[in-house]
């Protein structure tokens, strides 16, 4: 925004720089008239929320120093501010069309202009690296790729964080051998392979791991590749282990003292862990194997967590009693009892639970929800949920704000909370107008509410204060005289869904409030 633009180099116009000549064809080509220079006011001038020094960059550029650098830079500016110069100067140069392109858009950035380099390298934290999105084209030059990998690094002195997903594991030996990180970068990998005992050893000694997700290897010709129990002392703080023993899991809760997340994955677990679990905060099973009592024991010894999840397990009867616990996901349990869900979501057991997801759990018919505390609630996929069930949970349930039950079965249960914004209720075949109408009536918080694919939906009375989205795409009977109650008495609706209703849907595309946007069509 300089009366007399300069580019980083002190030339104007463009072509006189070469390295600028791409970025200024590519934006006459973008928007006619977008070279043009505006004039900036001076800063006696300057209106809104400008500071002194945006007022000092919007000067003309004769008051740069005579050396030719900039007297002021992009990183002296608040982030709002870079972030707005940085989208209008080079956001076009940002079109995805393939990994090699955008690599090739962000190499003419950093010679466009020195100050977006700067800032690029200067306040990059994270690094994230993919072996699928090859460095180097071709295979089999896996130490040369690392070596440019930590050559690239090395353009970002305040680096904290790398992230790495690898899937080769000859790859993962060079990085092993040739990656150089700033001192004190915290890693995470994750290994879509088997990874020895003796390879993590290296692993844990080259880097400072904090997050890993890898398949050990527990068997092999050398019994030092699959012994776990020499492992060092790390300093992880979560752990994905997959296809795993208890032997395995009990090495890493030895030797990792600041473990606050656990995930074991598609494993059969025949013994007692044995170990201490009172420092996890998160706690996931998948798919593993093992008796009621031994979950319960497994959960009972972790007595600070704030998340559990549970999915693809075959429990029935289990016990969770925390006192600390706010999310509960118990999810593809398909023998999980009413009896078993109930005591979970009993307050005694776990006074501060705010989120439960019982879904997929097709079991389940009448459980008791009533916890004063919880706020959303998904029980998504419940085939044989009944409409006593339901009404209960949003009677007794005082604070719940959101509830997901997409294909459920009820019918005319009785939704009814003070509290709840959010309600979605897709695919419940069975709905009927009545419970829709009540739930209006009920609910004088709700802003959205989806009840697309409900065929039973024929004339409800749509009538809310502060409803803002409605989704009502496949309700293929539901009548014309319903959406036009719909928009007459509902003033704050901004976006509506009526696509494949048997009326002419474009009418009310015409006719509705121009501040609210009506779907009538999707790209299938």
């Amino acid at each position: 925004p300089h009366a007399t633009p300069t580019c980083s180099r002190g030339r104007w116009p463009p072509g006189s720089c070469d390295s600028c000549a791409a970025l200024h064809s590519r934006r006459q080509q973008a928007a006619p008239g977008a070279g043009r220079a505006m004039a900036a006011p001076p800063p006696s001038q300057a209106t809104g929320p400008w500071t002194l020094l945006e007022q000092r960059v919007l000067q003309p550029s004769s008051g740069s120093r005579g050396d030719g650098a900039a007297a002021w830079s992009l990183l002296d500016l608040t982030a709002p501010i870079r972030a707005q110069v940085f989208l209008h100067m080079v956001g076009d140069l940002l079109r995805y069309s393939g990994a090699n392109e955008v690599n090739i858009q962000l190499d003419i950035l950093r010679s466009v202009c020195r100050e977006l380099r700067e800032q690029v390298d200067e306040e990059c934290l994270t690094f994230n690296y993919d072996d699928t999105c090859g460095m180097i084209a071709g295979t089999g030059n896996e130490k040369e790729e690392i070596r440019l990998l930590s050559s690239c690094i090395k353009r970002h002195p305040r680096l904290r964080y790398f992230e790495c997903l690898l899937r080769s594991t000859a790859k993962f030996h060079a990085l092993l051998e040739a990656l150089e990180l700033p001192a004190g970068t915290r890693c995470s990998f994750a290994f879509e392979f088997k990874v020895s005992a003796e390879e993590a050893l290296r692993l844990f000694r080259r880097f400072r791991v904090r997050r890993l997700s890898f398949i050990p290897q527990e068997e092999g010709p050398d019994r030092r590749l699959g012994d776990w129990s020499s492992l060092p002392e790390t300093n992880l703080h979560t752990v994905c282990l997959r296809s795993c023993s208890d032997q395995v899991v009990r090495s890493f809760m030895v030797a990792s003292p600041r473990l606050q997340g656990l995930q074991v994955m598609d494993s059969r677990l025949l013994g007692e862990v044995g170990v201490n679990f009172g420092n996890l905060s998160s706690l996931s099973l998948t798919g593993i194997t093992m008796p009621d009592e031994q979950f319960t024991r497994l959960i009972a010894g972790c007595q600070n967590l704030r998340s559990l999840y549970i999915a693809k397990c075959h429990v029935s009867n289990i016990t969770v009693a925390l006192p600390r616990l706010e999310l509960l996901s118990v999810t593809h349990c398909r023998q999980l009892t009413d009896d078993c869900a109930s005591e979970m979501l009993n307050p005694v057991h776990n006074p501060s639970l705010r989120f439960i997801d019982l879904t997929e759990d097709r079991s389940l018919v009448s459980p008791t929800v009533a916890h004063p505390r919880l706020q959303i609630a998904w029980l998504m996929h419940c085939p044989q949920l009944t409409d006593h069930a339901v009404s209960h949970m949003f009677n007794n349930c005082p604070g719940l704000t959101a509830a997901n039950l997409v294909q459920s079965m009820i019918e005319s249960a009785l939704i009814c909370s003070p509290a709840l914004r959010t309600l979605e209720l897709t695919t419940s075949q069975r709905l009927t107008d009545t419970a829709v109408t009540q739930l209006l009536q009920h609910c004088p918080n709700l802003s959205f509410l989806d009840v697309g694919h409900c065929c039973q939906l024929v004339e409800p009375v749509f009538s809310h204060r502060v409803l803002e989205t409605i989704l009502l795409s496949f309700c293929v009977q539901l009548r014309e005289s319903a959406i036009v109650g719909l928009f007459a008495n509902c003033p704050s609706l901004r976006y509506v869904e009526l696509a494949v209703c048997m009326f002419d849907m474009t009418r009310f595309q015409r006719e509705c409030n121009p501040q609210c946007q009506v779907v009538v069509n999707f790209d299938f």
